[in-house]
């Protein structure tokens, strides 16, 4: 017999607002927060694409986090700690400062699954360089700079350092891990952690992703730049699924965590339900370590998977902003669904956030679970729109009682988790 799990808490730290409320409001207000790209990225190189959206400003005492060693944390490590708390107090319970760390009254054994993509970096770009360049012609290339050989290069620059912080900083003693999948990540995640309750190994777990690529020379924004995946329109917007598009928003990041929940020990406690998990599908098209599967074989599959032939209501999609991937994405989509007038809502939350990576998972899963409990979907920031498909360009009201959340990643990784209301049954 298998368990049902629920989502009692959600803990956005993105571009727009730390927080559920101000990720709502902002998001479905459909506030992007995008930047021109510095002149500092283009000093030895030129960055074809003009815009970006930077790294949300994180300082834990500004949220009530008195967190001993701040100092030897990334932003990434600092995201996924404010992205603890606010998930935790969000699904109702109370966290106590408490010897540096913090005390979670009434939670019990936690786990931790947390995805990634690049993220965890830069320090050791920094120490690297400082390694290996004499002090001189480092001080002349980056005067602006005070590069130095950090002694906690290792474990700052460990995959797992994010989730092991959260772990020891709020006292989660069950299973902690982290994976990548690349884009996919934050999905992936979250449903491990939902077979884990599923399948009665794990009550409680935070779960999801997050990404740092913030570099003040703009390194990896470069990395992207050359692969011609960035966007290139006027203002920065990438406009998925629209005729115009040319490629993805590059965001240096942002985290998301959901608190995923055994449904009678979260009746037990009166938590706020915002939807349960339904089902949780993955796979890789074993095409290319970059393209998607112009047959799209793979995310066909999980999309059919997902719905098995129950209305589904609204999707969530990859919605990246890419030429190939939003053609082919949408063909997926046509070929499950059918018709424009038979499909779910599609939108892309991609298109006002940019592209996190192996945050973006975990944030539109959030969005998934907010669209469900508000009956309500954001529209989408694009123009000239591919034909034939259900894009609302506007926040829109409506009765969303299955919804489907996907992510495609490079080398093939897919994952898609189908949430539903929450409907008070035995």
């Amino acid at each position: 017999m298998s368990n049902r799990v629920v989502i009692t808490g959600i803990g956005p730290v993105t571009s727009v607002g730390a927080g559920v409320e101000p990720f709502f409001r902002e998001l479905w207000a459909g506030r992007p927060q995008i930047q021109p790209v510095p002149e500092r990225f283009s000093r030895n190189a030129p960055i074809q694409s003009g815009f970006y959206v930077p790294l949300p400003a994180v300082a834990l005492g500004d949220y009530g986090l008195d967190i001993a060693q701040e100092n030897l944390m990334q932003p990434e490590d600092k995201m996924v700690i404010l992205a603890a708390k606010l998930a935790l107090e969000d699904a109702g319970f109370t966290c106590v400062n408490k010897e540096g760390g913090m005390c979670v009254e009434h939670l019990g054994e936690g786990s931790m699954t947390l995805g990634t993509g690049l993220t965890g970096m830069q320090t050791a770009f920094e120490s690297y360089l400082s390694h290996t360049v004499n002090r001189e012609l480092l001080r002349t290339a980056l005067p602006d700079r005070k590069l130095i050989f950090s002694r906690m290069v290792v474990p700052k620059t460990m995959p797992d350092s994010p989730a092991a912080w959260s772990s020891i900083k709020f006292g989660l003693t069950g299973p902690c891990l982290t994976l990548n999948a690349s884009c996919a990540s934050g999905t992936y995640a979250i449903g491990e952690a939902f077979q884990r309750i599923r399948y009665g190994s794990s009550q409680i777990a935070l779960a999801g992703g997050v990404e740092s690529l913030v570099d003040p020379e703009g390194f990896m924004m470069r990395g992207f730049d050359v692969l011609g995946v960035l966007t290139r329109s006027p203002d920065g917007r990438p406009s998925p699924f629209s005729k115009k598009r040319s490629g993805f928003l590059f965001a240096e990041g942002g985290a998301c965590l959901l608190v995923l929940e055994e449904l009678q020990r979260a009746r037990a406690r009166g938590a706020k339900i915002y939807a349960e998990i339904a089902d949780y599908r993955a796979n890789s098209d074993a095409y290319s370590i970059m393209q998607i599967d112009p047959e799209a074989k793979q995310i066909r599959r999980i999309l059919s998977d997902l719905s098995q032939g129950r209305r589904i209501d609204y999707l969530n999609s990859h919605g990246t902003g890419t030429l190939p991937n939003d053609q082919i994405e949408s063909q997926a989509i046509q070929a499950v669904f059918g018709a424009r007038q038979d499909q779910p809502l599609v939108n892309s939350t991609k298109g006002i956030l940019g592209h996190t990576l192996g945050a973006s998972g975990a944030i539109e899963t959030a969005v998934t679970a907010l669209s469900i409990l508000h009956g309500s979907v954001h529209g989408n920031l694009t123009s000239e729109p591919i034909e034939d498909l259900n894009l609302p360009l506007q926040s829109t009201s409506c009765d969303v009682r299955a919804a489907i959340t996907v992510s495609y990643g490079f080398g093939g990784h897919n994952a898609g988790l189908l949430l539903t209301r929450f409907e008070n049954s035995p």
